[in-house]
């Protein structure tokens, strides 16, 4: 007896894969009918739309067929312009010539999976590896797209490339629209943690899921092993925060990570390999860390997801002590502020204490630091102040010495206090490190604020023309705006009320990206930002207008556009204030403004109260900082000056001091916040202003000096007092980078933060250089009711400027280096010797920073051209692309490598 083989097993086929199938058969075999009915051998089932498009316009018309009665129904029902496809999984021999003599070719079409594959993605035939994943080809088709398979530019279909693109598909990396070439270990273990995600996976047929997971181990090892075993005790979904903790555990030896491995071992399934272990945690920090700094909102959330769910799992183990190392999980950032704190406390006791510094280091080393960004730059502030701490500081030996330092320092300080003081309100141990340091440094600013209104007490009395080189709010336009209104150079003036030499710090650190910042008063020598001293009584009403009429006096905006109207900054002139410059719905700058700031007016000047309004509704009593855009229009005040190439000055009328806890003074005669008019002598924390320099009734006020005093209701901040803060008015000139014609007497400010502000090691004592000022005519009188803080000296000349680095001769080594030579000689145009001697020089004594306006000031190159010398500079130094020389901060400053100048151009390394 002959034995039939039994058929082979009907496929199921998909609606892509189907519509693939007859559309091949139909260009193949164009001669019969256009609207034919086709059998298909295929499992007769079909959950889909019974009507599929063909390519052309045709359509396709499905029906599963369980019989041969079924299929002779449709062949004898008028079916009109459609193809008619048949699905049955029928042997044709039980068909009958009948019904295949009525069908497309009178026969049944036979699907074999590979073919439809392999024609899906545009290939002629599969390579033998994939051929032996047998589970794949019904996978393939199963999964394959609406719009089919990518269409592949070689002949040969491999298993990687073809796995790749099912593995997508069942992962839903297509929905999310990622391209199966990303697929790699983050985006596997992302997939993980997305709802859903695993349990779906689960519910693929068991060959289809075991043949996925064996290639995914393949191509990417541990974590994906770790993975998988996780997934198959049904706890796949966690497998992202056991990594967080499993990197906890296996990086420490303690007994109680040890006891606590053991535990998760047992969550694994028994997988019991350390290897895998360690390579799955390695892979989930460097994920969950990307998703943590991702750009997309979502992804963070679920990153924090992860790690509140690590954090579970810690407590669930009984871990939670094992992993205070991690620098990723919460409980990880958690114990290194702690540390932190614990390192602020002594270092207010012992500031050379290196602990300090490695602390706050390891605080915004942790993974959470971005994220936790205010607070870590907070303990950064905090650890700065007990640098400063550590600094010995000499009292103001004039107004003008004090204005400048505290436009040089002090504001810096005053900035830190400021974020210290906006506090911690989780960690009880960083409260009161905090606490302390800033009951330390405050004191201390305090006592110069003592000691700065002694010399201001002078200086008032003294009056006009007893200023020596001080720049004073009444004549800020005069030397400052008037020469290059003289010159046919347009200029916008801002005055920011109230803005202290503290939020100077932050916006022009922020105006550094598009401007570059001048020192319009350099006169030839190095730019620095200058400091101006307010009107007394530090108040709007007497600073601003003193500041606009170019004499000291009282006003009010009606006062101040009086002045311009009359003409006396230029005919053209123009004053807007806060009303006038904003602009209706939908607009930011009012028209006047704009036009004014696209037209031929040589002076607009604008005034944003937005600082001084704060001090009053308490914006900057809970936030520390401004950015450029809490101030109000100024973003759009300096793009209208950037298209019009306006010279851009950004002044204020006074400074302010902030509401810290500070005590209230009764005082019938207060006529402000800060300062009284009454006959009484000063108490204590006051000090007596008399003289032509005070805007008053008989030239006379009693002011406050001490920032935690006042005389009237509890507000966010106040002025009108004698404080440093008060007194002195930030100065910030701008160009814009391009500009050739730099206005006579103007140099590139180079901003030098403080040494304690960005020092990594302890800070060593520095006696500061008091700037020269006229001695005298009388002894400052002390302080009514404090005793003297300090012993003020008299200076009458700056001292003889410090003697230049050795490391001055480093660059003469240099020049004479062979190496050097050739590399000058290789570069297309030569640049000039004394230019290139004189930027290295400049770069080797400022510690190897500068930025790339001073470089180029100093090496008397054009600003416009800073850019091209520098580059050119890099040719001739960075020697086979090492960066001896390296631009920083987007290109903004220059940076020189004097270790690496030394090593790639042969010079001793100790020597100078």
């Amino acid at each position: 007896m002959t034995q039939v083989a039994a058929p082979s097993q009907a496929l199921r086929i998909s609606p892509a894969a189907l519509a693939q199938k007859v559309a091949q058969q139909l260009d193949r075999h164009r001669n019969g009918d256009a609207y034919p009915v086709m059998v298909v051998r295929a499992e007769p089932v079909w959950p889909h739309d019974p009507v599929l498009p063909l390519p052309g316009g045709r359509q396709v018309r499905v029906a599963p067929c369980v019989s041969p009665l079924a299929v002779w129904d449709h062949l004898v029902v008028d079916r009109g312009d459609e193809v008619l496809v048949l699905l049955t999984d029928i042997p044709e021999s039980r068909l009958g010539p009948g019904v295949r003599s009525r069908i497309f070719r009178q026969q049944v079409i036979t699907v074999e999976p590979w073919d439809l594959v392999v024609g899906a993605f545009g290939a002629q035939v599969s390579d033998i590896a994939l051929e032996k994943e047998r589970w794949a080809g019904q996978a393939l088709l199963d999964a394959m797209p609406p719009g089919g398979w990518p269409r592949l530019a070689t002949k040969v279909l491999s298993r990687d490339v073809a796995l790749r693109h099912l593995a997508a598909v069942r992962l839903g990396l297509s929905r999310r629209g990622t391209d199966p070439d990303d697929l790699d270990v983050s985006t596997l273990l992302r997939w993980s943690f997305e709802p859903g995600a695993v349990e779906a996976f689960a519910l693929l047929g068991q060959d289809e899921r075991d043949g996925l997971a064996r290639w995914l181990v393949e191509q990417f090892g541990r974590p994906a092993r770790a993975l998988f075993a996780l997934a198959d005790v049904g706890r796949g979904t966690d497998a992202l925060p056991m990594g967080l903790v499993c990197d906890a555990l296996w990086t420490v030896d303690t007994p109680d990570a040890v006891r606590a491995q053991g535990r998760v071992d047992q969550y694994f399934g028994g997988l019991n390999d350390d290897v895998i272990v360690r390579g799955f945690a390695a892979a989930a920090v460097q994920v969950v860390g990307g998703m943590l700094s991702d750009r997309d909102a979502d992804v963070r959330r679920r990153g924090q997801a992860v790690l509140d769910r690590a954090e579970q799992l810690l407590i669930q183990f009984n871990a939670v002590a094992s992993a205070g190392h991690s620098p990723i999980l919460r409980t990880g950032f958690s114990k290194r502020i702690g540390d932190a704190a614990a390192a602020l406390v002594a270092g207010l006791a012992n500031p050379t204490d290196p602990a300090l510094g490695a602390a706050v280091d390891r605080l915004a080393g942790h993974r959470l630091a971005e994220e936790e960004a205010d607070r870590v730059r907070r303990v950064r502030m905090a650890q700065r102040l007990v640098r400063w701490l550590e600094v010995q500081v000499e009292p103001p030996a004039s107004v003008a010495d004090g204005v400048q330092r505290q436009t040089a320092e002090w504001g810096w300080v005053d900035l830190a206090l400021n974020h210290v003081w906006a506090g911690e309100d989780v960690h009880p141990e960083l409260q009161h490190a905090f606490r302390a340091t800033h009951e330390r440094a405050q004191q201390r600013r305090r006592d110069l604020d003592g000691a700065f209104a002694n010399r201001l007490a002078a200086w008032a009395t003294a009056g006009p023309g007893n200023d020596g080189d001080l720049l004073t709010v009444e004549n800020l336009l005069p030397r400052v705006v008037d020469p290059l209104l003289r010159d046919g150079r347009p200029v916008l003036l801002v005055v920011l009320d109230g803005m202290s030499a503290a939020v100077a710090v932050e916006l022009a650190d922020e105006l550094s990206e598009h401007w570059v910042e001048y020192d319009p008063l350099a006169r030839g020598g190095a730019g620095r930002r200058r400091g101006i001293t307010a009107a007394l009584p530090t108040l709007t009403a007497v600073s601003r207008t003193s500041l606009f009429a170019g004499a000291l006096r009282a006003g009010t905006q009606a006062t101040e556009r009086q002045i311009f109207d009359k003409g006396r900054w230029g005919a053209d002139a123009r004053i807007f204030h806060k009303g006038p410059a904003r602009g209706g719905a939908g607009e930011v700058l009012a028209g006047d403004l704009t036009d004014a700031l696209a037209g031929t007016a040589r002076l607009v000047a604008v005034v944003i109260n937005t600082v001084d309004d704060s001090l009053a509704h308490g914006r900057e009593g809970d936030e520390a900082g401004w950015q450029l855009s809490d101030l109000g229009f100024l973003r759009s005040l300096l793009d209208r000056a950037r298209s019009s190439g306006r010279a851009v000055v950004i002044t204020s009328d006074h400074g302010h001091v902030l509401e810290r806890g500070g005590k209230l003074v009764k005082a019938n005669d207060a006529a402000s916040a800060r300062h009284r008019t009454g006959p009484g002598p000063a108490g204590p924390g006051e000090v007596e202003l008399s003289g032509p320099r005070v805007v008053s009734e008989e030239n006379r006020i009693i002011a406050l000096w001490d920032p935690l005093r006042r005389y009237r209701p509890t507000k966010a901040g106040y002025h009108g007092g004698a404080s440093l803060a008060e007194v002195t008015i930030p100065l910030l000139a701008y160009l814009l980078p391009n500009v050739d014609d730099v206005p006579d007497g103007w140099a590139p400010v180079e901003v030098r933060r403080p040494r304690w502000w960005e020092a990594t090691e302890p800070v060593v004592e520095v006696t500061p250089v008091p700037i020269a000022t006229p001695k005298p005519r009388r002894k400052a009188p002390a302080v009514a009711g404090e005793t003297a803080l300090f012993d003020v000296p008299e200076v009458t000349s700056a001292p003889a400027a410090a003697p230049k680095s050795g490391d001055g001769d480093l660059v003469t080594a240099l020049l004479a280096s062979d190496i050097f030579k050739a590399q000058h000689s290789l570069t297309p145009r030569k640049l000039d010797l004394g230019k290139v001697e004189s930027a290295m020089r400049a770069l080797v004594e400022a510690k190897g920073v500068l930025s790339l306006a001073v470089l180029a000031q100093r090496a008397g190159e054009l600003p416009a051209r800073a850019a091209g010398f520098v580059a050119t500079l890099q040719r001739i130094f960075n020697v086979d692309n090492y960066p001896v020389l390296s631009l920083i901060d987007d290109g903004r400053t220059v940076r020189l490598d004097v270790p690496l100048l030394r090593t790639q151009f042969g010079l001793p390394q100790g020597a100078a």
